[in-house]
């Protein structure tokens, strides 16, 4: 079940907490601060023409964010990281900035729905 703008997906949410308990908001906390790491790695990593770092930045993301039920982030790192694999870069300066714009949304829906 997506949330009306289909940032979050609630049912991982849900079997996510349910399995974290009172680790879960450990868990959305390290997924915050690791992810705006990751993306700074991944504009770094586009700056400099780096297609093997921005193949394995946008896999690694796609993992996290399906994880923690962070729908829209899932998708486009999954079309990033396919983009990338075929060497389709020609609108990569754009990614990070999507994913940080998918990521604030994500942050606010997720704490919203917490």
């Amino acid at each position: 079940m997506m949330n009306e703008n289909n940032s979050l997906d609630i049912s991982s949410v849900e079997a996510l907490k349910g399995l974290m308990k009172d680790r879960f908001s450990f868990l959305i906390e390290t997924f915050f601060t690791n992810t705006a790491s990751q993306l700074q790695d991944l504009q770094t990593a586009i700056d400099s023409n780096d297609t093997e770092n921005i193949i394995a930045i946008t896999h690694g993301l796609k993992g996290s964010c399906g994880s923690v039920g962070a729908v829209c982030m899932h998708e486009l790192c999954k079309t990033y990281e396919e983009k990338a694999r075929s060497n389709h870069l020609d609108d990569n300066e754009t990614w990070a900035n999507q994913l940080q714009t998918e990521f604030e949304r994500y942050k606010i829906d997720i704490q919203n729905y917490l």
